[in-house]
């Protein structure tokens, strides 16, 4: 008798069971969201699309993992639904965003003709196989985005029967996901001309410049201009310019010569040595100073032959001042070789004492000093006597 009574109770508990579930799956695929962004779209923009809706279908199993990764599954812009053979669009990027039941499909893309752009219904399971999907025909297929309306129709006083529509990834012999169908709403593309009331082109306007460049670009076409002439002055001038170069180069060369020799004798001015150590060392210095004067070694000339040398060596040109200076130069070599060579010899014993003594008079070295001194000066000046002088 219990089990006899039972049995009402479970039918009617089985009964709101299957009435609960079916109604549950109707309400999962009701929520289709689409939005573009920007909200404006204009040719040559980048746009995005956003395609969210509901499903239990768990399409990232059916992709290969490298193209997943956390909750975001990239699908191939390739595809053939992503295509279009007229090239009115192209798409940059596809991909699906999971957050629980909820999927969002974003496509980037960028479209190249105004008007109401549609993209074609398309499967979405195929797509995430990877696999070339066939664009749906909606003759044969039903619409996924009502796959769970409830038709009621009377039959036999009254009846209803419920007709589900499958929105879940059903195995079609346990082998191929059934196809799960993705409708976009078209998205239109405005004219610019035609939302700024453009009919025509407008004449072309020269480019705006900040205030100033005008100047600044004036003087960078002089400088330039300066530059390029000093190039070809320096070119046709080159020679000349090496020669100038070189002769001043040796005339500081000169100039730095003359100033050691000159510290070298205010040095031996202050020298307490004998008149032979004196004079040997004037003759030191001034066999280098007319080493480096005149290019020729010096060490070796006899006194009687200094003159001629400078003579052969400057060619006959030096100007009346340094040939007067090449000879105050030749008297003193000849003074004091006399100091060194005629020491306690039978000249030096003659009278009268002060012209043929072997030594300095009083304040003579001084003298040699300030003589020398004038005599660099001399040939180290050029003048216009004899054809400028040599330098």
């Amino acid at each position: 008798m219990k089990k006899i009574f039972l049995l009402p109770l479970i039918f009617i508990a089985a009964t709101l069971s299957v009435f609960a579930d079916t109604k549950n799956k109707s309400t999962s695929g009701d929520f289709v969201q689409q939005f573009v962004l920007p909200s404006e779209v204009y040719i040559g923009d980048e746009v995005e699309l956003h395609y969210t809706f509901n499903s239990g279908v768990d399409f990232f199993a059916l992709a290969d993992s490298k193209h997943i990764d956390g909750d975001t599954l990239y699908l191939n812009p390739h595809l053939k639904p992503f295509v279009d053979a007229d090239e009115r669009y192209t798409v940059n990027e596809v991909s699906l965003h999971r957050n629980g039941m909820s999927y969002t499909l974003l496509i980037k893309f960028v479209p190249w003709v105004t008007g109401e752009l549609k993209f074609p219904t398309f499967n979405l399971s195929a797509c995430c196989l990877g696999k070339d999907a066939e664009i749906v025909d909606e003759e044969k297929t039903v619409d996924n985005d009502a796959s769970e309306k409830d038709s009621a129709e009377k039959k036999d006083g009254g009846e209803k029967i419920f007709e589900e529509q499958v929105d879940t990834m059903a195995l079609d012999s346990g082998i191929n996901p059934a196809p799960y169908k993705i409708r976009l709403q078209g998205v239109n593309i405005i004219s610019l001309s035609e939302n700024l009331g453009a009919i025509s082109l407008r004449p072309p306007v020269s480019p705006l410049l900040l205030p100033g460049t005008n100047y600044i670009l004036w003087t960078l076409i002089v400088v330039g201009v300066l530059l390029l002439f000093g190039i070809c002055f320096v070119l046709a001038k080159m020679r000349a310019i090496q020669e100038a170069w070189y002769n001043l180069r040796e005339r500081l060369g000169l100039i730095r010569m003359s100033q050691l020799t000159r510290r070298h004798l205010k040095k031996l001015a202050s020298k307490k040595c004998s008149d032979v150590e004196y004079a040997t060392e004037w003759q030191k210095i001034m066999r280098t100073y007319l080493d480096s004067r005149f290019g020729v070694p010096f060490g070796a000339v006899t006194t009687k032959r200094i003159a001629s040398v400078i003579f052969n060596v400057t060619g006959g040109m030096l100007s009346d001042s340094q040939e007067d200076a090449v000879l105050t130069i030749v008297s003193l070599f000849t003074r004091t070789d006399y100091i060194i060579f005629a020491q306690n010899s039978i000249d030096s014993k003659q009278l009268p004492v002060e012209i043929h003594e072997a030594a300095f008079n009083e304040g003579e070295r001084a003298g040699i000093v300030e003589s020398t001194n004038g005599a660099i000066e001399g040939l180290e000046k050029v003048d216009d006597e004899k054809d400028g002088g040599v330098a």
